[in-house]
């Protein structure tokens, strides 16, 4: 058998591996591994990674070629001159070359644009989608990609609602095009037998839906004739009980004075580290109050950066939304009272301790934000409590209040709508860009006039505690 080596395939596997080299610092080239068995035999092409000066490989599946079918230099298959059946299996191999480095060049380019990664972060973000015919394959493939982008939240949305549906599917997983009407519906039936509201219902069938359109869009399923099998299943959301308190209680939780408490107090008296605690809490919940009900994520990790001029610029972690927010008073003297605290850190508050050289360093920032989340929706039931609020405080109210007394004082919903970033909601795209900020930073100055709460006393309000 004769080689025709100007016979070539016509991709430039070089050139893409130049451009991996120049956007992502990775070095990538295609090996031949060769046979270990005596004789000429066929060799494995495999996938050779260099990052930071460590190598790793990947052997392909389907792509074993002979000695003489593989120019190294050129880095391109050869075609035999005659031999129609290898010819056609080469094809298959080029086939199968073009999909794996365009995979490759994706997970590449996901992780340059998310910062520090290693080699074995691509190896395994790669090996993950080799069961992505099947419900949990492809969304460890996924939850695994957004988790590079910062999408702690939405990963482990889609990794538990992929549990609940497997497990519904007794314990056996699910191809992708096997998700059809009955499923769901039998699924949401079982949720509901097992006691589960219909938000939360509402909330797995929307990310199982989110999952199953991402399957569409990247190919792994056709649409089938009968149509999306979400289409008689109940997706919306319920009225539930108001997560917001009155002007009254946020004066009241403003004017609370955690250090004449705990004085007042003999059982309380002694124990300086939760009062230090409160207090810490009480000015994160007042902060995201007056900066617009800003969420405690958004809260957490800001940097003294997106301080500039009076304004906060900031980019919601849920909607990608940015947004601008005035320095009020209140919000200064917050700010001024946790100085000290991060006097060295890049943050504004001290929740998250920045890890140097630490390539986690990111999921390190994620861990120790999930934590604070934790402690802080505890001590809000404590500060309730200690302010005579009957009401299971948690950080989301401090976002749910600002637009209830907005709405009360009157505030323009489409003011509301923006100055809370409601990106999803269509009467907020409407409007979008439209309104001035200076609009937005007067409905604040308005909310926050209403509750008469400007906390003068925050700084000696521990004068008996070192914090």
């Amino acid at each position: 058998m004769s080689f025709n080596y100007t016979n070539l395939i016509s991709l430039d596997y070089f050139c893409l591996f130049i451009n991996f080299k120049y956007f992502t610092m990775t070095s990538v080239k295609l090996v031949l591994r060769p046979s270990g068995k005596e004789g000429y035999n066929e060799g494995s092409l495999t996938l050779r990674l260099i990052h930071k000066r460590r190598v790793k490989s990947i052997t392909l599946k389907g792509c074993r070629v002979y000695p003489r079918e593989w120019d190294s230099e050129l880095q391109k298959l050869v075609y035999p001159e005659e031999d129609t059946l290898r010819t056609t299996y080469l094809e298959k191999v080029q086939q199968t070359l073009i999909e794996e480095i365009r995979l490759l060049e994706g997970h590449l380019l996901s992780l340059h644009e998310c910062g520090l990664y290693s080699v074995e972060d691509v190896v395994s973000l790669y090996r993950l989608r080799q069961d992505e015919n099947k419900l949990s394959g492809f969304v460890k493939t996924l939850s695994c990609e957004l988790e590079y982008r910062g999408q702690f939240r939405t990963a482990r949305a889609y990794r538990t609602v992929t549990r609940r549906l497997i497990h519904f599917n007794k314990d056996e997983d699910i191809p992708l095009s096997q998700i059809n009407s009955r499923l769901i519906k039998g699924f949401v039936s079982h949720l509901r037998d097992h006691g589960m509201l219909p938000n939360t219902i509402s909330y797995y069938i929307r990310n199982l839906r989110s999952i199953y359109n991402k399957a569409l869009t990247s190919k792994q399923i056709s649409l089938p004739c009968s149509g999306t099998p979400f289409a008689e299943v109940y997706t919306g959301t319920t009225k539930t009980m108001k997560r917001s308190l009155s002007q009254a209680e946020v004066k009241r939780l403003c004017d609370l004075n955690i250090a004449s408490f705990f004085a007042e107090n003999r059982s309380y008296a002694t124990n300086c580290h939760q009062a230090e605690r409160l207090y810490v809490s009480y000015r994160y919940f007042l902060f995201c109050f007056f900066a617009r009900g800003m969420c405690f994520v958004d809260l957490a990790y800001l940097k003294k950066d997106n301080l500039k001029h009076g304004v906060i610029s900031y980019v919601r972690r849920k909607t990608g939304r940015l947004m601008e927010i005035r320095i009020t008073p209140e919000m200064q003297t917050i700010l001024e009272s946790f100085s000290l605290q991060v006097l060295d850190s890049p943050y504004l508050f001290p929740i998250i301790k920045p890890v140097k050289g630490d390539a986690d360093a990111r999921q390190s920032a994620r861990l120790q934000y999930e934590s604070a989340l934790r402690m802080q929706n505890l001590l809000l039931k404590e500060l309730a409590l200690l302010a005579e609020i009957d009401k299971p405080l948690s950080t989301h109210w401090a976002r749910h209040t600002w637009a209830t007394i907005g709405k009360k004082e009157q505030v323009p919903l489409q003011v509301l709508s923006e100055c809370l970033g409601h990106s999803s909601e269509r009467t907020t795209l409407i409007y979008l860009g439209l309104l001035d900020n200076s609009v937005l930073d007067e409905a604040n100055r308005t909310i926050a006039s209403a509750v008469q709460s400007y906390p003068v006393c925050l700084a000696p309000s521990l004068a008996p505690f070192t914090i």
